[in-house]
């Protein structure tokens, strides 16, 4: 099984121009939506091949296994519509870095994939190596908003980034997964000040 901090073989990962990337961009909305409609469990590579009209040793060229293919593709969606921002602002940062996750996960697919591999990731043990994979390249992302922030003054040296984040984002899943209540920008940002209005300085 492949180790989630490597999602496959850098060769088998690049994404050159023209035919090759809208094969993979084709790939890659044909995995969100298997797990959106099924389920990681009822995921293959030939379901995914099938919704994507491509052959299936296509896949098998590109991963090496399932985990590698749904990280990337949670990932690439993820990338897309979170992008992380970088105004000069640590306060902006956050605000536009939660504002984008509330969009993204108010969305009836973001809800419907977020569901579905919280849902498989206690019945399945395999799903939680493509979720340490995603997550954590993206608390590495997210890692360098506070990376800044700490070279500016506006944190104190010493901050730990992944429990900042956590602390940062935890509330929205909250919402969505546990309690229901409703999740808008103006929720998001009573997060943020109110992160940044507890955290010395």
């Amino acid at each position: 099984m492949a180790s989630p901090s490597r999602r496959g073989d850098p060769e088998r990962r690049t994404r050159p121009g023209g035919r090759s990337a809208r094969v993979n961009e084709a790939i890659l909305s044909a995995v969100l939506d298997e797990l959106v409609e099924s389920g990681y469990s009822k995921l293959s590579f030939d379901r995914v091949a099938t919704r994507a009209q491509v052959h299936r040793a296509t896949l098998y060229r590109r991963w090496a296994t399932k985990e590698e293919l749904v990280a990337e593709a949670l990932l690439a969606q993820t990338g897309q519509a979170v992008p992380m921002p970088d105004t000069g602002s640590l306060r902006e940062d956050l605000r536009r870095l939660t504002h984008a996750i509330v969009a993204n996960i108010s969305t009836p697919d973001g809800q419907g994939l977020l569901r579905t591999l919280v849902s498989d990731a206690g019945q399945v043990p395999e799903i939680s190596v493509a979720g340490r994979a995603f997550w954590g390249e993206r608390f590495a992302l997210a890692g360098a908003i506070v990376r800044r922030g700490i070279e500016r003054g506006e944190l104190p040296p010493g901050t730990d980034a992944d429990f900042f984040i956590e602390r940062l984002i935890a509330p929205l899943f909250l919402r969505l997964l546990v309690t229901a209540e409703p999740i808008d920008a103006a929720y998001a940002d009573r997060i943020v000040d109110a992160l940044l209005d507890t955290t010395p300085h």
